[in-house]
Order: C-alpha cells, then structure tokens, then sequence
C-alpha cells in the first residue's frame, strides 16, 4: 500500500482523488496511514518522520483549497457588486474608447479627440471582410470632435446594420501622424457580466464598463 499514490486536486482545485471531495479523501488518507502503520512489517518500520511530513503537506493543500474557495467567493461578490452599480447605465447615453461602433437604422456616431491641429483628418470604416468601404474626410483642429455616419459606401449605398470598424488617421503638414483618442457613443441597452468582466451592450456593440469616458444626457431628460 503506497500513501504516495493519494490523489490531490488538479490544476483547477475542482476535484480531489477521482472526484472524491477533499474532506473524504483526508479522511481515506489517514485511514490508509493507520492501516499502513498496524501491517508494517517489524523488521522494516516506516519512517514516522515521512508520515508527519506527508499529514502536514497535505494539510496545506486543503487549507490553500479553502482558501482559494473564499477568494472565488470574494471575487463572485465583488462581480455581483459592480454589476449592480453599473444598472445605472441602462438606458443612458455613452461615449466609450472603441474602435468597433454599431450601425444601427442607417446612422452611427464617432468621436475623436487630436492632441493638435491636423492638415488631413479622415475616417475610414471598415466592414466585416476587412474592407475599406467609406472614407470620410473630417474636421483637424485640435480638441474633441463628434461625426455621425449616415450608413453609406463611397458609392452612396446604404450598408446593413452591424457591427463595423473604424480608424481615425490624423497628419500634420509634414505627413506625421497627431496623437489621438477615438470612440463611439451611442445608448446602453443591456448590462452583463463576461469572462468576469462587466460589461455594457450599446446595440450589437459589447465594452467593459472600465471603457466608459463619459455619460451624456439625454434629449428628452434635458427637455424634461
């Protein structure tokens, strides 16, 4: 009977001992130690120092287990918590760091932000494929900047709705490229959690709410 061959937990401390949990499988340690003690042969008796160490270490696997356990409940609760303090987000209008935006009934807004002024500012939208398929040519003064997309190729057709990519490329009068932030804005219609990430849904358009930079009042709330 080898104590050796007790099982531990795998890598994701999700079993222990071929799905034994870990207190029955302690308990069948020690009972393996027992009974490995009473039939030990006289002539050749176990080193009780190597039994001592082998309790202790697998001591410490269960209590780092417990402890791992608390932490995954540490982190569920403070999931739990930012979700609840992003709901306030729901229905509100956002401007978020992105280079994705969501066409949604003919019209998508941009935003853009140059760290100085710019001889040539254009937008270029990108579709699904990878394509280049409408080229705007925008304001270059420096400071912050909103485009709206009426939906529409370089040849004047209307695209589908989705999801499609965005560059701003901004350069000065000796061709450099100017610093800058661009973004999307547009109104958050769900909110969730992903890969532990909460996250908010703007249409089809999905971005962790720590890409939030800032929230806009509505027309009608103004109004109100």
């Amino acid at each position: 009977m080898d104590i050796n061959n007790v099982g531990f937990a795998n890598s994701s401390g999700a079993a222990v001992g071929g799905g034994v949990d870990l207190a029955s499988t302690f308990n069948n340690f020690l009972l393996l130690l027992t009974t490995q003690l009473q039939n030990q042969d006289p002539l050749s008796p176990l080193d009780t120092n190597q039994f001592t160490e082998q309790l202790v270490q697998f001591t410490n696997v269960e209590q780092a287990i417990k402890t791992n356990s608390k932490l995954d409940q540490l982190i569920a609760l403070q999931g739990a918590n930012q979700l609840t303090a992003a709901l306030d987000y729901i229905g509100k209008t956002v401007e978020v760091d992105s280079v994705v935006l969501d066409l949604n009934e003919g019209a998508a807004t941009m935003t853009y932000n140059l760290a100085s002024d710019a001889e040539e500012t254009t937008i270029e939208i990108i579709d699904e494929s990878g394509e280049t398929v409408r080229t705007l040519t925008v304001d270059g003064t420096a400071g912050p900047h909103e485009v709206t997309w009426d939906g529409k190729d370089d040849a004047g057709a209307d695209l589908p709705d989705g999801l499609y990519g965005f560059v701003v490329k901004a350069l000065d009068g000796e061709g450099r490229k100017i610093p800058l932030r661009q973004g999307t804005i547009g109104r958050v219609t769900a909110i969730e959690v992903i890969d532990g990430d909460v996250t908010v849904s703007i249409g089809r358009l999905q971005v962790s709410v720590g890409r939030i930079t800032a929230i806009r009042e509505d027309a009608a709330e103004a109004a109100a």
